[in-house]
């Protein structure tokens, strides 16, 4: 045979889980030709390297496969003595993790049984339209029907871009990103080299002041550890939350969701519900009454105008008016033994609801500036028969429009006699507001960020002379 013959043979061989080629090569073997085999082989190992990380660490394919990631062997878990959430932490570490599942498994989808409790007659704005189409329309804009709403992306309003869809903490081993596939979207938490993620199912709040968001673990509901700020539109801790942490185990009671939800089947404390049975957002029947009688009734007897089985707010008295607001724009009340959505328009708040201990009646709350309580404090209200509904349309979305309050206020007042007329003339009636219900950060509203904590601001309803409100809003029309 010629001395030159390249290939004498090849074989092909199976090590360690990765194919070798074995050339044995005469004489004046092609050098480069074996090392560009033993490039690709190395590119073909390390891929399958790469493919066998990927699928014990990228989240996508994980959740695919029904699981989450593994935990590091550095990190340790243990579950509460209740049973009611798994703690993850690092030795000599102060950062923890607290989650309802366990960790290297997925939150349970939203749990598919049907109601212990036969609904009291609750139907949704929906039920509304057909009779009422034009108030239905205005109503679906305001804070009232927004408070819950699906968590689909053209609903949050927090981004998932990249750049402005992460929020840091103070650790630099603890942060958060959001991230969308398709329709769905998560809270992805990266916990020194651990990853997990959380989908985003409700969101809680219009979004004036901030938007949350709560997700299902099988009938459980649970808040989110991060929350939109609306003003500086960014990702922050939710309220009460601690910065360094990743918090998913802080349950949804039954009096979160009265002051925030129509109707939802209540099964059992802390958070227990069904959750088809849930009716976003604050419907026309949390002021005049479940609706289904009044629906059945009007349905079949379409001839008769006069309304029947619903409740007038504007025809109960005074107190009985700032009841059904006092629901929930007043200080932290609970329901009485937890039961949710008992209140109806006529009932006595004493009747259905207690208070939290330490909170008085007139201060702020964590959750709102305390509507009833701070307004009750005004002269404006003391003497005369004011309620809510003198200054607010809850029929409509009048969010912000200082003028239209301020007309309101001069039904009653006249211009000559506010103070400030000479130096402000016609334009006192653009604007009673800022100077009278001025908007203050309260010390009973903090959220922890990493760059320090941030008292978001609210719109004080103690209506009164407030010269450091008047000093305030004179320099800024001076400028």
């Amino acid at each position: 045979m010629h001395r030159n013959l390249t290939i004498a043979f090849v074989g092909l061989f199976f090590v360690i889980g990765s194919w070798y080629l074995f050339f044995s090569a005469s004489e004046g073997s092609n050098e480069a030709e074996m090392a560009q085999l033993r490039q690709r082989d190395a590119r073909r190992r390390a891929a399958a390297q790469e493919a066998d990380r990927r699928s014990k660490t990228d989240l996508a394919l994980l959740a695919e496969q029904g699981r989450g990631q593994e935990l590091p062997e550095y990190l340790v878990s243990e579950i509460d003595r209740e049973g009611n959430f798994w703690f993850v932490g690092k030795p000599n570490s102060v950062a923890g993790v607290q989650i309802p599942f366990a960790p290297g498994s997925l939150p349970l989808p939203p749990a598919r049984t049907e109601p212990q409790s036969p609904n009291p007659g609750f139907l949704g704005a929906e039920a509304c339209r057909d009779c009422h189409k034009d108030k239905y329309e205005s109503f679906i804009e305001t804070a009232h029907h927004r408070t819950t709403r699906m968590a689909l992306p053209d609903e949050v309003a927090g981004s998932f871009e990249e750049g402005s869809n992460r929020m840091n903490t103070g650790d630099p081993n603890v942060s958060f990103t959001m991230k969308q596939r398709g329709n769905d979207l998560y809270q992805s938490v990266q916990f020194f080299d651990w990853e997990f993620e959380v989908p985003f199912h409700i969101i809680i709040g219009s979004s004036k002041m901030a938007e949350s968001y709560l997700y299902w673990h099988g009938d459980q509901l649970f808040q989110m550890n991060c929350t939109h700020l609306s003003d500086r539109d960014e990702w922050i801790n939710s309220p009460g939350f601690i910065d360094g942490d990743a918090i998913y185990a802080r349950p949804i009671r039954s009096g979160c969701l009265d002051c925030h939800v129509t109707y939802v089947d209540y099964r059992k404390s802390a958070n227990h519900y069904t959750p088809k049975s849930m009716i976003l957002g604050i419907s026309c029947e949390r002021c005049h009454g479940p609706g289904k009688q009044h629906v059945d009734y009007h349905v079949a007897n379409p001839d008769l105008k006069e309304s029947k089985h619903m409740k007038v707010p504007s025809k109960l008295s005074r107190q009985a008016q700032m009841d059904v607001c006092g629901q929930c724009h007043t200080t932290r009340k609970a329901p009485i033994n937890e039961q949710a959505f008992r209140f109806r328009p006529g009932d006595k708040l004493s009747d259905h609801y207690e208070m939290i201990d330490g909170k008085e009646e007139s201060l702020n709350s964590v959750h709102t500036s305390n509507q009833v309580g701070r307004l009750s404090l005004s002269q404006c209200f003391q003497k005369s028969e004011m309620g809510c509904v003198e200054c607010h349309d809850p029929h409509r979305n009048e969010r912000g429009n200082l003028k239209l309050f301020s007309q309101r206020c001069l039904e009653c007042h006249q211009q000559e006699h506010c103070g400030m007329k000479d130096q402000l003339g016609d334009r006192l009636s653009d604007n009673c507001i800022d100077c009278h219900m001025p908007v203050r950060a309260s010390k009973n509203l903090q959220v922890e960020t990493g760059d320090g904590n941030i008292f978001p601001p609210l719109r004080d309803h103690f209506i009164r002379v407030d010269q450091q409100a008047t000093d305030e809003f004179l320099k800024e029309q001076a400028n």
